[in-house]
C-alpha cells in the first residue's frame, strides 16, 4: 500500500465532475452485483449447516455490495474483466464486510442491524463471533488461489490495519476530547481501508503497473472516508427508515464523530460546556442527547462533514488522473468517476 497516511482534506477544491448520473450509476453498481450475489451464495458452503444459516443472515440481510463492485471496476478498469474468478474473488470483501459487522454488533450490543434484528439478538454473541471467524477464514482461502503473492499480502495489511480500527474505536469511545486527526484514524482503519484494498486488489488481478494499483489505492481510500463521513453525518440528520439501522445512536454508544467534533470545537464555552456535559450524561441518560443533536445541527456539524466528505470525494477523483491520462474513460472509469458524488448524495 502506498506509504502516506490520510489527512483530512482541504476544502479548497474544484467542482466534482459528474460524468454519469445518479441513476446511470446505481444501474451499473446493481448490474455489477448481481454474479457478486451469486458468487457470494456458491461460496458460503461449510460442513456445519448453523454456519451457513448465521452468514446467509447477515451476507444476505441488504447492502449496497459496494466493496466487491469496487474490486470488479477497478479489476476491469486494469484488464482482468475476462478474469472468469472475477465473481467468485469479489467475494473476500463481503464475506470480511459481514465479519466485521458480527463483530461490531456484539461489541455495541446492537439490537438491530439493516432493519431487522441483528444477528447477535437471533443467535447469541458466542455464535455471531465464531461466525464472524469463519467469515475471515474464507476470504483468505478465497484470496489464496490467485498466485500473484501480492495479493495475499494486501488483504493481511487491510485485516491487520481492520483490526487495528476495531481497537482504535474501543479505546476512544467516550472520549469527548478526540480531535479530527483522531477520527480520521478510526474511520480510516474501520471503513476505508476495506474499500482500498478492494481496488488494490482488483488492479493486481488485472496485473496493472504499480503507478495504477497506487492510485486505485488511493481512490478506494478517499472514496471510503468520504462514504463513512456521509455515515456519520446521516446520524444526525437521517431516518431510521432511510438508514436501514437505529439513526441518533452514535453519542448513545459513545461513538465521537466528527459532526460533535466540529460543534465542540466551534462553540462559544458556555455551549462547549452544555454539549460535552450533555454528551456524558447521554451515557446513562439517552433522552438528554437530544438537546446535544440539536446543538450539533445549530453549529454547523452536519453541514461541515458534508464538506470534508465533498473535498475526499474530490481526492478521489482527483486519485484517477494516471488512469485518465491520454486515453478517453471506459465505461467502467467513468463508473469509478462517478460513485464519489453518489456517494456524497446518498440517504441510506
Amino acid at each position: 500500500m502506498p506509504n502516506t497516511s490520510p489527512t483530512l482534506a482541504s476544502l479548497d477544491h474544484g467542482e466534482l465532475a459528474a460524468p454519469l448520473d445518479n441513476a446511470a450509476i446505481k444501474a451499473r453498481v446493481l448490474e455489477l452485483a448481481l454474479p457478486a450475489d451469486q458468487a457470494l451464495t456458491d461460496n458460503l458452503k461449510s460442513h456445519v449447516p448453523f454456519i451457513e444459516k448465521v452468514s446467509c443472515y447477515i451476507v444476505f440481510s441488504g447492502g449496497k455490495r459496494l466493496r466487491p463492485v469496487l474490486f470488479t471496476l477497478a479489476a476491469h478498469a486494469a484488464g482482468a474483466g475476462g478474469d472468469p474468478r472475477l465473481a467468485k474473488l469479489s467475494s473476500i470483501f463481503e464475506y470480511l464486510h459481514a465479519a466485521t459487522l458480527l463483530h461490531d454488533d456484539v461489541v455495541d450490543e446492537a439490537g438491530l442491524r439493516r432493519g431487522r434484528p441483528a444477528a447477535r439478538v437471533k443467535y447469541g454473541n458466542d455464535a455471531v463471533i465464531l461466525v464472524g471467524d469463519f467469515l475471515f477464514s474464507k476470504s483468505y482461502s478465497l484470496a489464496a488461489e490467485v498466485e500473484d503473492h501480492r495479493f495475499v499480502t494486501a488483504l493481511t495489511d487491510c485485516t491487520t490495519h481492520m483490526a487495528e480500527g476495531q481497537v482504535l474505536e474501543l479505546i476512544h469511545t467516550g472520549d469527548l476530547a478526540l480531535t479530527p486527526e483522531g477520527y480520521l484514524g478510526v474511520i480510516v482503519a474501520k471503513t476505508a481501508v476495506l474499500l482500498a484494498a478492494a481496488c488494490q486488489m482488483g488492479a493486481l488481478l488485472g496485473r496493472a503497473d504499480q503507478a495504477a494499483v497506487d492510485a486505485l489505492y488511493d481512490y478506494g481510500m478517499e472514496l471510503g472516508i468520504a462514504f463513512q463521513m456521509v455515515d456519520d453525518a446521516l446520524d444526525y440528520v437521517g431516518t431510521e427508515h432511510e438508514f436501514g439501522k437505529p439513526v441518533g445512536h452514535d453519542l448513545a454508544e459513545g461513538k465521537i464523530t466528527l459532526p460533535f467534533i466540529h460543534a465542540r470545537d466551534h462553540a462559544e464555552p458556555q455551549v462547549r460546556s452544555r454539549l460535552v456535559q450533555l454528551a456524558e450524561e447521554g451515557k446513562t441518560r439517552p433522552e438528554v442527547l437530544a438537546e446535544a443533536k440539536d446543538i450539533v445541527r445549530s453549529l454547523g456539524g452536519v453541514e461541515a462533514t458534508y464538506a470534508q466528505a465533498r473535498a475526499h470525494a474530490f481526492r478521489a477523483q482527483a486519485a484517477l488522473a494516471p488512469l485518465l491520462a491520454g486515453r478517453e474513460a471506459s465505461a467502467d472509469l467513468q463508473t469509478l468517476m462517478g460513485l464519489p458524488h453518489y456517494v456524497l448524495t446518498r440517504r441510506s
